[in-house]
């Protein structure tokens, strides 16, 4: 005989349970915090569409090999609903005395006269001790009236009991006083009375479903728990963007309330191993600047994220947060020898604040154009003769370094075109052909002086003078006999991106 280990089957949800009489037990069994939310949530939206507006959806589920309405499963017009009576007044459809289930039913219904009726019946003693969870809910309401029902009713079960009740509804209440708005009072109430957030109720939080571990983060960090290990687990390990985030923050504000020395610099290890391993770029950039508000990162720490890290963002925003630093003068140095050139220019931006103001002429010849452009700037405010200073370096064979020459042609004066022709026969590589360039920015190369060129020993000389000729195809036919191959081949590039950009045009 064959045997199939077939799993458990489940053809009612509780909600669906509690319709077909059902009692709370029966129905959610012993329920974490998220399956009372799920159970309130989804016993509210069903009587809200299906009774309260009249709404009647159609869906269809498989059961075995047929596929069944989930109206003949459960039919939400069967449910308990107000009931309208003689003289204004009104109670709702329920049995005499309400059965457990409709109570349930009740407290969870989209009509908040049903759900305060069903909290008027603890004056008779008539609610069950099994509704607490939902009662605990009800004390969130956003219905004024059922909220102040049900935190009375909360008052009397916890004053009566001693911490078992407390402790049975702690999960609970620390999910519903984080995730909604009225929900304050009820975490307040039981940890109240516990004097504390219990350990294994954080634990049972932060390992269950995704609204529990955000809310246990969060009470991690108001009530001060010792949870750092946690926190950086989701916050290296779950698969939720939003937990790992705030993870990383709880664990960020645990470190700094602890005040240790050793703690702190063990979760800034952490903290830069998630900035360089996270899967998720946006996280990062959300996470630091948390770290930089808090003032998690000391300004060596930023500079050294401004200079060094491999993503782009992070380096661009640590340098925004060293400048805006008070202290952010002393780590200016590493700044300034940065290979990140948006960190550089801003570090030469500040040079004058700082009080070094006569160190910017050093940076006129930096690799960079961004960088030699913002020393010119701030050069230039103070009076200072660019254009002299540029021909003097340039004037200097010698001595002439290759940003200088296209510095002076960034000036954009014309006449000194006769001071960087020389250049072109420079012994220097790099020298020729920066004058190249310059001189075509200056419009003092014509085309048909280019040719030459290609045929320079140094192959970035050759790769200069052929990209300043893509645009003329008759002058690169003629370096298809170059007896250099690099060049040969380049021109055949440049030939055929000219002739499909001239098809396209034509077309």
């Amino acid at each position: 005989m064959t045997t199939y280990g077939l799993g458990p089957t489940q053809l009612y949800a509780p909600f669906e349970r509690l319709l077909h009489g059902k009692g709370v037990e029966s129905a959610i069994g012993s329920g974490g915090a998220e399956d009372w939310i799920r159970l309130d949530s989804r016993v509210h939206w069903a009587t809200y569409s299906h009774v309260f507006r009249g709404w009647k959806s159609t869906s269809w589920i498989r059961v075995g090999f047929w596929s069944v309405n989930t109206r003949e499963i459960a039919d939400w017009r069967r449910a308990p609903y107000w009931q309208e009576g003689l003289g204004g007044t009104g109670a709702p459809s329920w049995s005499l005395p309400p059965t457990e289930s409709e109570i349930a039913l009740c407290l969870c219904h989209g009509d908040p006269r049903v759900r305060a009726a069903a909290l008027a019946l603890d004056e008779s003693a008539e609610l069950p001790v099994s509704v607490l969870p939902l009662v605990l809910i009800r004390s969130a309401d956003t219905d004024e009236r059922v909220r102040t029902l049900a935190r009375a009713v909360l008052e009397r079960a916890l004053g009566d009991s001693g911490k078992a009740l407390p402790r049975q509804l702690a999960s609970l209440a620390v999910l519903v006083g984080m995730r909604r708005w009225y929900g304050a009072w009820a975490r307040e109430a039981v940890l109240g009375r516990l004097g504390a957030l219990p350990d294994d109720t954080l634990t049972y939080l932060l390992t269950n479903g995704r609204e529990s571990r955000l809310a246990g983060l969060e009470a991690a960090t108001m009530y001060g728990v010792p949870a750092m290990e946690q926190a950086w687990a989701l916050a290296e390990q779950d698969r939720d963007e939003g937990v790992r985030a705030l993870g990383v923050r709880t664990a960020i504000r645990l470190a700094l309330a602890s005040g240790q020395q050793a703690v702190l610099d063990d979760a800034k290890a952490r903290f830069f191993a998630h900035l360089d391993n996270d899967r998720a770029y946006g996280l990062r950039l959300n996470t630091f600047a948390t770290a930089v508000e808090t003032g998690f990162l000391h300004v060596d720490d930023l500079a050294t994220l401004a200079a060094t890290h491999r993503y782009r963002k992070i380096r661009r925003h640590a340098c925004a947060a060293v400048l805006a630093h008070p202290e952010g003068d002393v780590v200016l140095d590493r700044l300034l020898s940065a290979r990140d050139t948006f960190v550089r220019s801003a570090a030469v931006g500040r040079l004058r604040h700082a009080g070094r103001g006569h160190e910017l002429p050093r940076y006129l010849t930096d690799l960079s154009a961004g960088v030699r452009a913002r020393a010119c700037r701030e050069l230039r405010t103070q009076g200072y003769d660019l254009r002299a200073h540029y021909q003097a370096l340039c004037a200097a064979p010698a001595t002439v370094v290759p940003a200088a020459v296209l510095g002076l042609a960034e000036q954009e004066h014309p006449e000194d075109a006769a001071l960087l022709h020389p250049l072109l026969r420079h012994p220097h590589a790099g020298i020729r052909a920066r004058a190249l360039s310059a001189l075509r920015m200056l419009g003092a190369l014509p085309d048909d002086a280019l040719p030459p060129f290609a045929d320079d020993p140094d192959p970035g000389v050759r790769g200069t003078a052929l990209s300043a000729l893509r645009g003329t195809p008759c002058l690169l036919r003629d370096l298809l006999g170059s007896p250099r191959e690099d060049v040969r081949a380049r021109v055949e590039v440049l030939l055929e991106h000219n002739r499909i950009y001239r098809q396209g045009a034509c077309r």
